[in-house]
């Protein structure tokens, strides 16, 4: 075993230690890894979305000199070739719609329509298939058509690249730079999916009053999928953390009884069923989550990793503490509007108040945005070294 390989096995045992709701020798750290690594480069956003290998390059340049356990995060997360390929409406990339340093956009639509919830309900995947694909890529126009299924052949050849080219990347970083991955495979609440995807922020909401118990029939009809999701896209991995941004649960943007009644149900049903396989969920509550702790708890212990980011540190702590382990504690509008002492003042904060007996993880408590400045991420694991030994 090598100097790296080493250096990965005494992160990785640190990091999941945590997990585990252990006390590792340290408080373990996560790079918030995001476009904000692309300004320090003479590279373009452009450039590092469309190649795979210049943002791995850019990436390995950025954290050699750093001390860090994990790393979360991507700069091409959604792989441009592949939308392109199918002629997809929803995404649009920098270079061609827009400036080449400017990041992707998600163009939201309703692309399910009121009249689709029942056969949605009754087969989500054929009216996935034959409704949903044909809807938001053009290529998909005419199922059938040759150059639908020319279309489809050039989607999977991608997406299979995609995914080669990232688990390439991943282990380059892993051997070359002792770099442990801070998650292993993807899923959403039941209530995101239908909200963000297919309904869109406005469809749902009028949803809620106008058609109530299609959106309660849906959600339940999405948990199997996203359970499934969440297994395939780790590849059978249980001993990190399956990452799920929750875009639709934080406070406020459901009243109290809405979120109860909405989306905590089949939220909870995917976590509780992905626990059943011994796969815990990093639940990344960006904004405010402080209304729902108590419910939050409800949950089988160890089955979450909650993600701290404006909720209220101390009731976390006190609702969640020595049960999940607790993540984040540096609120990302922090990493760009705050300096590096305040950032330092934050992390000391968060570790007293949710280091101290374990299970703790270190890190932003979102996305890190691209304007991020780097001298406050240097500034977030500089303080992790300094207040987080045990």
């Amino acid at each position: 075993m090598n100097e790296k390989e080493k250096l990965y096995q005494e992160r990785f045992k640190r990091y999941t230690t945590a997990l585990d709701c252990g006390k590792p020798d340290k408080v373990p750290v996560v790079l918030p890894l995001g476009e904000w690594v692309v300004k320090y480069t003479d590279t373009t956003l452009q450039e590092a979305y469309y190649y795979v290998n210049k943002a791995t390059e850019i990436i390995a340049g950025v954290v050699g000199d750093l001390d860090f356990d994990a790393m979360f995060g991507a700069l091409n997360l959604w792989w441009p070739p592949m939308h392109e390929a199918l002629g997809c409406k929803q995404y649009r990339f920098p270079g061609f719609y827009f400036e080449a340093n400017e990041g992707f956009q998600y163009n939201e639509e309703e692309y399910m329509t009121a009249d689709d919830y029942d056969d949605f309900i009754a087969n989500p995947t054929k009216w996935l298939t034959e409704k949903y694909l044909p809807r938001i890529n053009e290529e998909f126009a005419e199922p059938g058509s040759y150059r639908a299924s020319v279309a489809l052949v050039k989607g999977a050849a991608a997406f299979a690249m995609h995914n080669a080219n990232n688990a390439a990347a991943g282990q380059k970083l892993a051997q070359e730079c002792g770099i442990v991955p801070a998650i292993s495979g993807m899923t959403k609440a039941p209530f995101d999916t239908l909200g963000d995807a297919l309904r869109g922020t406005k469809g749902i909401l009028l949803d809620l009053r106008r058609r109530p118990d299609k959106v309660l029939a849906a959600c339940e009809a999405i948990v199997p999928h996203n359970v499934a999701y969440g297994m395939i896209t780790s590849a059978g991995d249980t001993s990190l953390p399956c990452f799920a941004p929750l875009h639709k649960g934080a406070y406020p943007f459901l009243r109290r009884d809405h979120w109860e009644k909405f989306y905590w149900p089949t939220w909870k049903a995917v976590i509780e069923n992905l626990w059943a396989t011994g796969k815990r969920t990093l639940f990344y509550a960006e904004g405010d989550w402080t209304p729902y702790l108590d419910k939050i708890a409800e949950l089988p212990d160890k089955s979450i990793v909650f993600c701290i980011d404006l909720t209220d540190a101390k009731k976390a702590k006190e609702f969640l503490g020595g049960r999940f382990c607790l993540y984040g504690g540096v609120p990302t509008t922090m990493l760009t509007y705050g300096t590096p002492q305040e950032v330092k003042d934050c992390v000391k904060q968060a570790i007293d108040e949710l280091g101290s007996d374990g299970g703790f993880v270190l890190t932003a408590g979102g996305v890190a945005m691209s304007d991020a400045k780097r001298e406050n991420i240097v500034a977030m694991l500089e303080a992790a070294r300094e207040y987080g030994v045990y």
